[in-house]
């Protein structure tokens, strides 16, 4: 049966206007998703070649932990997605720990800032050892590369067996720390068994 007349001249539009849809969605590759934005996060930790450092996060409904990272010519460095820098913490094991007879027990972790020290501050290993409490979650950056300093000495804590070695390691100078999120030290000393709570 052949069409004449207007309703020739619709359909032909119509399939003029399919056609160029098809050959546009052909022709037009799928958008790529857009790659997460990163930080590169360096550790610059003084006098502690061969310590032993990973990240980790550890917000409500977010918990994730980084590959450790060797400390080499002074530092580690760790390229993760931004997102991961909120409610991240710092774990780290010094070399005197792995040979160690009588180990902590725990996992020692980076003080960013101790209570009733302002940001930007550098602090002694002796003001350092009296702090009962600090926080060790960072707040967060968008920024492409961020640089924490960390000052890391081999102390002696009171363990289950007696005396045992840990790591005292704190951010030097002082950095800034999520609101809230304080936890209680010994010596100075910040440890954990599990992802430390940044909320």
């Amino acid at each position: 049966m052949s069409v004449s007349g207007p309703r020739r001249t619709v359909l032909s539009v119509l399939a003029l206007v399919t056609g160029l849809l098809v050959t546009a969605l052909v022709a037009t590759p799928a958008p790529a998703h857009a790659a997460a934005h990163r930080t590169r996060v360096v550790v610059k930790v003084a006098d502690c070649e061969g310590c032993e450092v990973f990240l980790q996060q550890g917000l409500r409904h977010r918990w994730w932990s980084s590959r450790t990272r060797t400390v080499r010519d002074g530092k580690a460095v760790f390229t993760v997605p931004s997102s991961r820098t909120r409610g991240m913490s710092i774990g780290i094991t010094g070399t005197w720990e792995v040979a160690s007879p009588h180990p902590s027990g725990f996992q020692a972790i980076v003080t960013l800032r101790y209570r009733g020290v302002p940001r930007g501050a550098h602090v002694e290993q002796a003001v350092a050892q009296s702090k009962r409490h600090g926080s060790a979650c960072f707040p967060g950056t968008q920024k492409r590369r961020l640089v924490l300093h960390v000052t890391a000495r081999r102390v002696s804590v009171a363990g289950n067996g007696g005396p045992a070695d840990t790591t005292l390691a704190w951010a030097d100078p002082q950095t800034r720390v999520m609101r809230g999120t304080r936890m209680r030290l010994y010596d100075g000393v910040a440890g954990a068994q599990d992802i430390v709570p940044c909320w």
